[in-house]
């Protein structure tokens, strides 16, 4: 087992042409960097440690350069200077002779009978090694690499480099094992000069030996059983017929026959091929039932294996766990069964909470991920491999069994033989990104080499071809620990003794499954779920889609691990893939209530005889489950929906009003109210803030403005009472009252029609749906997204058709079955960043133009985006138009948080450009409400046409779970046809679109040019101050927002520091610093809301003091007093950053 570092100047790509190799690839230029590199990994292989490198080829005008780094853990011909790598080997060819290259990582059970092949086949050349790797580069110079990748039974990833000397030809040939026990991944450098080819392909063990030599975005995991080459990019060769065949059901067959003794009789071969070492080694031992088996088996051939050279030593074995856990309890008695003491050392490495919540950084960062779930079973996982490690060189493990035996316990409600095969297909294609992913990282990062006999492919083969009706689970066996519970077919093949006699004690063998963060102490995972949640702010989570828009993550505790991931591995989150939902359970074809992203619901199901009935235990609740859905209060002001029944209670159990839970109403997931914290994610709450504090955070969500809230509660007060029919007449009133009044408030020329949507996020679905009804539904539609990293993070998923959020406004919360809109499949499109790594703006609308000229070569229909104001107020130097009226191009402009003028508004509709605008930014309406302006020449065409196909577009599980046929204009009757809904009307949105309006009448009395300068004078007054503080810079300053950095040392905060700064800005902190001086304590005592930390460049993050309507109106009335509070903001932002190392060693 190994660590394995490869580069190669690309001499495969046809666009360089005779161009010379980019000499800055320091992995190929630079010895040092190679070694410094290499040494990266030495976590892997401690034992050994060689690189090599030289060129290759006959390329022009130079060669082709290469390099190899290996570190070695030596496990097979440990003491043979010849087995270590990079192999560079010479094999005589037909008039010449082949060079091989090679690095590797694993272990090849078969390398005698792979080498044997090659003999049979005329090979002549010895081996130099007793290294099983080395018979990869023999069969590779024989057979070639795909035949060779096929012949290899084990686990494994390697590298191989050849040049055939005669001709100059260079061969580059990658392959990682058929379930992705061992890792690779590769990625490609960026040209140091002009040209965008790429100047070299590298490949690694690890993401962390990559970062600094790769373009992030080209980084990739080589997924299980691919191979790659430069030629055929990534390829499967390894698909066998019960994984690729949905309708595979060889039991059906009656000459199909596996027996039970078949199976017993694989296990113990797979087990048997992987005691391969010339090393001590041991075994995992975690109690549940898959260890036990391994150690079944492991026994009676490791005594007869001892026995052959006259030592009686007993096998080593390891356990992790908290006192009386059911893993350690469950292992005593196993190891008790087995003969104890005599035959088995048993090492217990118990552990208490606190003692482990300071290696998390150091835990996420050796596994390379930032998925919940898997993070949880690493932390106990990474305490047993450092046990280990101190005793043998390679461990066994019960991996696997769960995802060929139906394990886990949500297996309970398949609803058929045939779901459950096909679930244990997909867990089975996740392995190698999650338990195999854990396994590897965990162990190595210790020099620790782990082994998954239940993983052997032949004995999977088998596995997969019995009928699963044999492995359905019976939910009540689950709740009494008995026959027909998860994996009874398995823990019955193995409910006998083994050949030594001994037996898995009857508790063990039926105990319930436990996922190891669970089975190491049922209340672990809930107390380090309370102990990061409380090291991030709620302002963080608010601002959580907005700094993370790939994989947000959903709560404190998935944002905790990611921001360590982030800080780690910023640019590469694309490559973890984490489960979808949040967990295994949750992307199953069916539902099943014994799971949440937080993970087992009910941890009393874990508990078993063995643990000690004392007067205390690891279990502190029986179970980690709440509700948010409290008992509704009797007799509502306006009848709640059912849709909307979830947000409404959790308001209400929060202590708010009837009215203020109606504004959380006919949202998504961001308008829910936390009952534990009494805010949205936003951190905000559905009332005013005081008096006494400072808002400047209108360029994202708003708690409702005074005015806002007043507006909004009168119009509450007119639907009270009303229910049915009756509400439905008047929201659809108030409706057509809201697009008559913004359309006068934008000065909307005549002919602009007007959709109101729940917010700018939802309001992408209409453009497609547009699209749809003007071209067909046989005509592509591609959708480009611009400054992708400054917009919504909902924006991009449903530019595509996706859902972007956990909730839907008129649905309530999705089942987690679908995750494209009905009737919105099939979508392409691209994204194009705001900014790149060093903070630069990138241009957008040379990236649209391409985007646009390719989707017309292919006959496909572009959407083309344009966003003026992003989070930091950038605005794309230009708004595409729709092309022949919307009959060639949809134009969209994204102006969501409100920063234009009239002319400009006029110019995009003119150009027949949708425009999707809100009122929740820049107006203050509470989140969200948002439109889509559609101007006169595009809303002619769809007033005669039909509802675009196919019409499941419009059900509840597409447009029809967002709007009704009251947010529809005139033009769109059609839709509003299709959408129906008379009895269901969305009284949130309707209560937030007044608010909104509120704010816009506010400032409907000032022309623009007034406000124009207005907010021009305000700018630069308040940039001015920041850059009269020595540690803030004005670094952006767009219209009514300035974006500012702050100094620490010679650099800048980082995002996540900006975070705390972010969370103290709203407190009173003054307390905490005793140095400060009595100004800096009255700044710092200020209760101030400024805009979230933005990341903008790989050097630092911003945050931002944003103009809203509330504040503009104040600077019109009284500019002083305006800049006053500003001043204020400033002031305590430049005593933060100046005090920031004692705000943050106060724990705070």
């Amino acid at each position: 087992m190994c660590g394995l570092l490869a580069a190669i100047d690309d001499v495969w790509t046809t666009q360089r042409g005779g161009a010379a190799h980019d000499p800055n690839v320091p992995l190929l230029s630079d010895a040092d960097s190679l070694r410094n590199t290499t040494k990266i990994l030495h976590h892997r292989g401690p034992d050994g440690y060689q690189v090599s490198s030289g060129t290759v080829g006959n390329s022009t005008p130079t060669p082709a350069r290469w390099s190899m780094g290996h570190t070695r853990l030596a496990i097979v011909d440990p003491s043979n200077r010849f087995a270590d790598m990079p192999f560079n080997l010479e094999f005589p060819t037909e008039g010449g002779k082949k060079i091989v290259h090679l690095a590797a990582n694993g272990e090849v059970y078969n390398h005698i009978e792979v080498y044997d092949e090659c003999v049979k086949a005329g090979w002549e050349t010895p081996k130099i090694s007793g290294s099983d790797c080395e018979s990869i580069a023999h069969a590779y110079a024989k057979f070639g690499g795909p035949k060779t990748a096929a012949m290899l039974d084990g686990m494994f990833a390697f590298v191989i480099f050849e040049e055939d000397a005669q001709t100059g030809k260079v061969k580059a040939f990658a392959a990682r094992d058929p379930v992705g026990i061992k890792p690779l991944y590769y990625g490609r450098t960026k040209c140091s000069t002009s040209s965008d080819d790429a100047a070299a392909y590298i490949f690694s063990s690890e993401l962390k030996a990559l970062v600094g030599h790769c373009d992030p975005s080209t980084v990739v995991a080589i997924p299980p059983g691919h191979y790659w080459t430069p030629e055929e990019g990534l390829v499967c060769y390894y698909n066998p017929e019960w994984l690729r065949n949905d309708d595979y059901a060889p039991w059906e067959d009656e000459s199909h026959n596996v027996t039970d003794d078949d199976v017993r009789e694989a296990f113990s071969k797979a087990v048997k091929k992987r005691m391969m070492s010339d090393v001590d080694y041991g075994f995992f031992l975690s109690g549940g039932v898959d260890s036990c088996i391994v150690a079944h088996d492991l026994l009676p051939f490791w005594r007869e294996e001892r026995a052959a050279i006259g030592d009686d030593r007993p096998i080593s074995t390891y356990t992790v766990g908290m006192e009386n856990s059911p893993d350690v309890m469950a292992a005593k008695a196993m190891v008790d069964a087995l003969g104890g003491e005599k035959h088995v050392q048993h090492n217990i490495r118990s552990f208490t909470p606190d003692e482990v919540f300071d290696l998390i950084p150091k835990i996420v960062y050796h596994m390379e991920t930032y998925e919940a779930e898997l993070i949880r079973s690493a932390i106990p996982n990474w305490l047993l491999a450092e046990r280990a490690a101190q005793d043998v060189k390679m461990v066994l493990t019960g991996e696997g069994a769960d995802e060929l035996f139906a394990g886990y316990l949500y297996f309970q409600d398949a609803p058929s033989p045939r779901h459950a095969q096909n679930e244990l297909r997909r867990i089975y294609g996740m392995l190698g990104n999650i338990n195999l992913h854990r396994t590897d990282r965990m162990t190595m990062a210790h020099g620790l080499e782990a082994r998954v006999p239940f993983l052997d492919t032949e004995f999977t083969r088998l596995a997969m071809s019995i009928d699963p009706s044999r492995k359905m689970v019976d939910r009540e066996a689950v709740m009494t620990n008995s026959r027909g519970r998860e994996k009874t077919f398995l823990r019955e093949l193995f409910e006998g003794p083994n050949d030594n006699g001994h037996s898995i004690p009857r508790p063990v063998l039926w105990r319930a499954k436990a996922m190891q963060c669970e089975g190491v102490g049922e209340d672990w995972v809930s107390i380090l779920q309370r102990k990061v949640s409380s090291l991030v702010s709620d302002a963080e989570m608010a601002d959580a889609h907005i700094t993370y828009p790939v994989n947000t993550p959903h709560t404190k505790e998935e944002l905790y691990y990611r921001r360590i991931y982030d800080e780690n591995f910023h640019g590469l989150e694309h490559v973890v893939k984490p489960w979808e939902g949040g967990g295994r359970a949750m992307g199953a074809a069916w539902k099943s209530d014994m799971y949440t992203r937080e993970g087992l619901k009910n941890t009393n199901l874990l508990s078993h005889s063995l643990q000690q009935k004392a007067a205390f235990s690891t279990t502190t609740s029986s179970s980690r489950s709440f509700s948010t859905a409290a008992q509704s209060v009797e007799g509502p002001a306006v009848s709640i929906q059912n849709f909307d029944m979830e947000a409404y209670n959790a308001a209400l159990e929060s202590g708010y009003s009837d009215f203020e839970a109606s504004l959380t109403l006919g949202g998504d997931d961001r308008s829910l109210i936390k009952t534990d914290v009494r805010t949205n994610k936003y951190h905000i709450k559905p009332v005013p803030i005081e008096n006494t504090s400072v808002f400047r955070g209108s360029c994202t969500g708003n708690p409702p403005t005074q005015r806002g809230y007043d507006a909004a509660m009168e119009l509450f007060a007119k639907l009270e009472g009303l229910e049915g029919k009756d509400l439905c007449s008047a929201v659809q009133a108030v409706y057509d009252d809201h697009r008559s009044r913004l359309s006068a408030l934008l000065n909307l020329p005549e002919g602009t029609e007007v959709v109101l949507c729940p917010s700018g996020s939802d309001a992408e679905y209409i453009p497609i749906a547009i699209a749809r009804a003007l071209k067909g539904d046989d005509v592509h539609i591609t959708n480009g997204i611009t400054q992708l990293s400054e917009i919504g993070a909902g924006s991009a998923p449903a530019a595509v058709g996706k859902y972007f959020s956990t909730h839907v406004p008129l649905v309530g919360r999705l089942s987690g079955e679908r995750e494209v809109l009905s009737g919105f499949e099939n979508l392409g499109g691209i994204t194009v960043s705001a900014r790149d790594n060093e903070g630069n703006v990138v241009d957008a609308a040379t990236e649209m133009d391409n985007f646009a000229e390719e989707a017309f070569a292919r006959g496909a229909y572009p959407i083309i985006h344009g966003v003026f104001g992003g989070k930091t107020g950038l605005r794309d130097s230009k708004m595409a138009p729709s092309l022949e009226g919307g009959d060639k191009s949809l134009s969209v402009v994204d102006a969501c948080q409100g920063r234009f003028s009239t002319d400009e508004l006029h110019e995009w509709l003119n150009q027949d450009s949708l425009v999707l605008f809100t009122a929740s930014k820049f107006y203050q309406a509470p989140p969200f409400c948002g439109a889509v302006l559609i101007p006169k020449g595009v809303a002619d065409k769809l007033r005669g046409t039909p509802a675009p196909q196919p019409h499941t577009m419009f059900d509840a599980e597409g447009l029809g779970g967002f709007l009704t046929e009251k947010e529809m204009p005139p033009c769109l009757q059609s839709w509003g046809e299709m959408l129906g809904q008379e009895r269901r009307s969305n009284v949130g949105l309707a209560l937030r679109w007044e608010a909104g309006l509120a704010g816009m009448e506010a400032l409907s009395h000032v022309p623009d040019d007034v406000r124009i300068a207005a907010v021009d004078n305000w700018a630069g007054t308040v940039s001015n101050m920041v850059n009269g503080e020595d540690n803030l810079d004005a670094w952006c300053t767009e219209r009514s927002i300035v974006s500012i950095r702050v100094q620490k040392g010679d650099g800048w905060l980082s995002m996540s520091e900006l975070r705390d700064l972010y969370r103290w800005m709203s407190m009173d902190v003054s307390g905490l610093v005793p140095d400060a001086t009595a100004e800096e304590k009255e700044a710092l005592s200020q209760s101030t809301y400024i805009g979230q930390p933005v990341h903008v460049s790989d050097s630092h993050a911003i945050v931002r003091i944003a103009l809203g309507v509330e504040s503009l109106v104040s600077y019109l009335d009284d500019s002083n007093s305006t800049l006053q509070e500003d001043q204020a903001v400033v002031k305590k932002l430049a005593a933060i950053g100046k005090h920031f190392a004692t705000l943050k060693d106060s724990g705070h």
